[in-house]
């Protein structure tokens, strides 16, 4: 899919496949009676990035106090950052543009958020 996506872009000069951008942070595993637990909450919502990424979307995934340059790219994330520290964390964008800030959203409000993207840059390549 990357490669069609390349390849586009040489012809028209548009890349047709969304980069969804992903700042958060990843908690640490919980440690109880049984041992290491993961939390389950984190691992559903990368589970769902990872339907995202099976579904033909390029998706990046940062912490952006591990890998602050990744952070620096978009000054929309710098910005939120500066005002509401981690509580914007997770924060979402479909190239380059913030869908989603300070919660994990379910498959099915990612699902919406695609479609809504979707049919904005359709509307944009229209024009």
């Amino acid at each position: 899919m990357a490669v069609q996506a390349i390849e586009v872009r040489a012809v028209t000069g548009r890349c047709l496949m969304t980069t969804v951008t992903v700042f958060r942070r990843v908690p640490p595993p919980l440690i109880g009676v049984c041992g290491v637990v993961p939390d389950p909450t984190y691992q559903g919502f990368e589970e769902t990035l990872d339907w995202l990424d099976a579904g033909g979307f390029l998706v990046e995934r940062f912490d952006p106090y591990r890998e602050p340059a990744e952070a620096a790219r978009f000054p929309t994330v710098i910005e939120a950052l500066a005002r509401q520290g981690e509580r914007c964390l997770p924060l979402i964008l479909f190239d380059g543009v913030v869908v989603s800030s300070g919660v994990r959203p379910t498959r099915t409000k990612l699902a919406r958020f695609v479609s809504q993207h979707r049919s904005q840059t359709e509307l944009a390549t229209t024009r």
